[in-house]
């Protein structure tokens, strides 16, 4: 078993207990079950900055520890200018 910890930029953080075998969806659902004002897909979940976590992926596939950070990057949409 393995505890991840999930943080955004909003500073919200979920914990997780898990095994390594077990899928990272679970993670990624009970993310979305605990901050409640971040629509169910709409973001990127990353592991060290530059590793895209996979819901078919599991901890042992990446070599997760207990205790790593994975950081939650809601996805923007819009900005920038128009065509003036």
């Amino acid at each position: 078993m393995i505890t991840l910890k999930v943080l955004d930029n909003e500073g919200r953080r979920a914990v997780h207990t898990m095994r390594t075998s077990d899928k990272l969806q679970a993670l990624m659902d009970a993310y979305y079950a605990k901050a409640s004002d971040v629509t169910y897909g709409t973001g990127t979940f990353m592991f060290d900055g530059s590793v895209r976590l996979r819901g078919c992926k599991t901890p042992a596939d990446l070599d997760l520890n207990d205790g790593d950070e994975i950081e939650f990057y809601e996805t923007q949409v819009g900005g920038g200018r128009g065509c003036a």
